[in-house]
C-alpha cells in the first residue's frame, strides 16, 4: 500500500524542513568561513527562494479554486497566472540585480541559499520513495 498524505500537510512539513535546512547550511557556511557575510548570504538567497515558493503556492491555489468554483474559465485563469508569474520573475530579477550590484551578499553562498528549495524537493522525493518502498517491502 502506498502511503499518501494531503497537500497541506506535505507543504507545511516541506516549509518547516526547508527552514531547518536553510538555517543549517547558513550556520555551516558561517562555521567554515568564520564570516557572517557568508551565512547571511545563504539566508538572503533562501529567503528569496522561500518567498517565491510561497507566492507561487498561493497563486496556484487561488487560481485552481476560482476555476473549480466557476469564477473564471481555464484559459483566463492561465493568462492571469502567467501574468503574475512574469511579474514575480521580473521583481525577483530586480531584487537579485540590486543585491548583487551593491555587493550586499557573497555570490556563491547566495546561490546555495537559492538552491535550498531544490535540495529539499530532492530530499522529500527520496524520503517518499524510500518510505513507500519500505511499506511495499513490509507487505511482502
Amino acid at each position: 500500500m502506498i502511503r499518501l498524505e494531503t497537500n497541506e500537510e506535505f507543504l507545511k512539513r516541506f516549509k518547516i524542513w526547508t527552514g531547518i535546512l536553510l538555517l543549517g547550511i547558513a550556520v555551516l557556511f558561517y562555521l567554515v568561513t568564520a564570516s557572517w557575510a557568508q551565512g547571511l548570504s545563504v539566508l538572503v538567497g533562501g529567503a528569496i527562494a522561500l518567498l517565491n515558493f510561497q507566492s507561487l503556492h498561493k497563486d496556484v491555489k487561488a487560481i485552481a479554486q476560482s476555476v473549480a468554483l466557476g469564477h473564471q474559465t481555464a484559459s483566463r485563469a492561465t493568462r492571469v497566472y502567467l501574468f503574475k508569474y512574469y511579474l514575480r520573475l521580473i521583481a525577483t530579477a530586480i531584487v537579485l540585480f540590486f543585491v548583487i550590484k551593491v555587493q550586499i551578499i557573497k555570490p556563491l553562498p547566495f546561490i546555495v541559499g537559492i538552491s535550498v528549495i531544490i535540495m529539499n524537493i530532492l530530499l522529500c522525493f527520496f524520503r517518499e520513495i524510500g518510505r513507500n518502498f519500505w511499506l511495499k517491502f513490509k507487505e511482502g
